[in-house]
């Protein structure tokens, strides 16, 4: 936690610990919670065997990094999560960051099963306007 508190510039009192005791898991897991107005975005780090907290810290550090870096209100994991929903409402868009891998490959997925476009166009080095639209 000490780590991700420096890393983050965060107050001890804006941090918390919970210890979960007699779980199956084999390592630690970290929670960097950023609230805004009208969402609230979660970025983790997994531990896994041999690998030090400090990792676990960096790695989630670096997404919320990121993510406050782009100024946008769509993290990555949420993005992929409205693709489905915006072909099945009608439509939409939103500014959120470059998309991974996954994120383009479930584009793909949901054009297999609902005839909609899904445009995504840069805005600059690290965002980019998604918009779903009927076909």
């Amino acid at each position: 936690m000490a780590t991700a508190r420096g890393l983050l510039n965060w107050s001890e009192k804006s941090t918390s610990v919970e210890v979960v005791a007699n779980t199956p898991g084999p390592g630690n897991v970290l929670l960097v919670e950023i609230e805004s107005e009208h969402v609230t975005e979660i970025c983790t780090g997994f531990g896994e065997t041999g690998t030090p907290a400090e990792a676990v810290a960096d790695r989630a550090v670096r997404d919320a990094r990121r993510y406050l870096a782009a100024g946008v209100p769509v993290g990555g994991h949420l993005a992929d999560q409205l693709l489905p929903i915006l072909a099945l409402g009608g439509g939409g868009s939103f500014r959120t960051l470059t998309p991974s891998r996954h994120a383009h490959t479930n584009a793909d997925v949901v054009r297999q099963f609902v005839n909609v476009g899904i445009v995504v166009t840069p805005e600059t080095r690290d965002v980019v306007r998604v918009d779903v639209h009927s076909t």
